[in-house]
């Protein structure tokens, strides 16, 4: 079983109660800082910016944690990525890191057409939206770029796209996950088909 990300050098007390469900993880491509249809990927995109708002969901309302006592703030990150690439393909050759502060602790690792990296900080940092950093591709065509939720392959050692938080999740503790304790993200798409996607077992983006 891989191990979760681990919040390096943290030493706050860990609460425990029912999970979150607000946050928001989302891709940009043009470096507007939101995710919208004109974020798609073509030869000359080389980046992708990557964006968590750890007390917001999708349409901007605050949430808070379901505890009532600990704050969403963030001690550490970890992200996994796939490539559908039926109107193109993108090689993803690299993670740049844009937490101040944070070492890696999963490093960038690719496996076909998926890939994961994770990074931890030393304290948690308050409650809000967070540049996370930047993914470094090579694009032919018009591929789409999703968020992967878990992953079991072996030959990548992050466990899952979601932070660690003081305040709990549910399926591993301390660990807010994609698609367990929270659901709204924002991918990149060739062309958006909501049958495509699910038949890929992707998560569906709530915005396009």
């Amino acid at each position: 079983m891989k191990k979760l990300l681990l919040l390096v050098g943290i030493t706050a007390a860990m609460a425990t109660g029912a999970p979150a469900r607000g946050q928001y993880i989302y891709m940009d491509v043009n470096g507007d800082g939101v995710c919208s249809s004109s974020d798609i990927l073509t030869s000359s995109v080389t980046t992708v910016d990557i964006y968590l708002d750890t007390n917001h969901d999708a349409a901007g309302r605050e949430v808070t944690c379901s505890d009532g006592t600990n704050p969403l703030n963030i001690g550490s990150y970890s992200l996994l990525f796939e490539v559908l690439d039926k109107q193109g393909s993108a090689q993803l050759t690299g993670w740049t890191n844009g937490m101040s502060g944070y070492t890696e602790v999963s490093s960038f690792t690719v496996a076909g057409r998926r890939a994961g990296v994770g990074f931890t900080g030393s304290e948690f940092l308050p409650p809000g939206r967070y540049k996370l950093g930047h993914l470094s591709v090579v694009v032919t065509g018009v591929p789409s770029l999703f968020f992967l939720s878990q992953d079991a392959d072996p030959g990548i050692p992050t466990p899952v796209t979601g932070f660690g938080s003081q305040c709990d999740a549910s399926a591993y503790p301390n660990t807010v996950t994609l698609g367990v304790d929270f659901s709204d993200n924002c991918n990149v798409y060739a062309s958006f088909d909501a049958v495509e996607a699910t038949t890929w077992g992707k998560i569906k983006q709530v915005y396009r």
